[in-house]
């Protein structure tokens, strides 16, 4: 496992070496003299911060659906903290840190697997439908992408793929609670988690295109084709053992994939800025998630309703 963890490490940060190389020469001139530079900039922080926020509700709804009660703003707080721990090298410390966080308020270990497995599905099913859907559903984007890329980039491949992956983490779920002894949920209890999780990429596409309009406002790309982007570099980046927070693969794709519509320099421009936003963000919403573990009280600690 370590080894899978270097290797990817490597990987990660050989492929976002290429991506620099080949932009770095062509970097634009980020007017930090400009106002709307820094309202764009901070609209983009703004977003993100909230995204996390999304995603700490979606975590909550997760432990409620096993029935679990905490105090407001506790469950919250577990996701809130433990995000700062992605960027540990192996991109599982956050996941690790979040399961201690959770057993300390006195969730059981099965429940807190079940759920972050829940989470995992849920998360890459949606990124995998909402990034091929909206490519399919955007004629420029596909246009771009068949030029580039050729027809097999938006073939029926594309749509197949996260059919299949549902159905496998699906079917995975439901033994892994059966085995556990608990009852099987309701699929329309997960409606609220899938909405809050399509939100969130939603959210994070369009602090993407504040950061592309304060970078390179004529990059001549709208904030449904940046979703898709980024929801497929999140994905992969998610997926790629061993890189901290995604780092060199979710930005090198993202780099990529907005060099589709602009020059490779303002690509990787963008990708930079969005990292850096992405990395305060996540400083910031880490001090919100130990303000709210401060002020909650968990003595009583955690109960399960079922």
């Amino acid at each position: 496992m370590r080894t899978l963890r270097m290797l990817g490490t490597a990987l990660a940060l050989g492929f976002i070496a290429i991506i620099v190389f080949r932009g770095a020469g062509d970097l634009p001139r980020l007017e930090l003299g400009a106002p709307a530079t820094w309202l764009w900039l901070g609209a983009g922080l703004g977003l993100y911060a909230l995204s996390q926020i999304i995603g700490a509700v979606a975590w909550r709804t997760n432990l409620e659906l096993y029935g679990v009660s905490l105090p407001a703003g506790r469950a919250e707080s577990q996701l809130l903290v433990s995000q700062i721990a992605k960027y540990i090298p192996g991109n599982i410390a956050h996941l690790i840190g979040r399961f201690a966080l959770v057993r300390a308020d006195g969730v059981v270990a099965g429940i807190i697997g079940s759920a972050m497995l829940l989470e995992v599905g849920v998360l890459l099913g949606v990124g995998a439908l909402l990034s091929g859907g909206l490519l399919l559903m955007l004629p420029e984007f596909r246009a771009v992408l068949v030029q580039r890329l050729g027809e097999a980039a938006v073939g029926p491949g594309t749509v197949l793929f996260p059919v299949l992956l549902i159905m496998v983490l699906v079917i995975g779920q439901v033994i892994l609670w059966r085995k556990a002894g608990r009852p099987r949920y309701e699929i329309a209890s997960l409606v609220k988690p899938v909405a809050l999780h399509t939100l969130n990429f939603a959210v994070l596409g369009f602090s993407l295109w504040c950061v592309v309009e304060a970078v390179h406002p004529a990059g001549g790309v709208g904030p449904m084709a940046l979703t898709a982007i980024f929801t497929v570099a999140w994905v992969a980046g998610f997926l790629m053992p061993g890189a901290p927070g995604g780092i060199g693969i979710r930005d090198g794709i993202l780099a990529l994939g907005l060099g589709l519509f602009m020059g490779e320099g303002a690509a990787l421009g963008v990708a930079v800025a969005h990292r850096a936003i992405a990395t305060l963000g996540d400083v910031m919403t880490f001090g919100v998630g130990l303000t709210l573990r401060r002020r909650t009280d968990v003595s009583g600690k955690a109960t399960v309703l079922h």
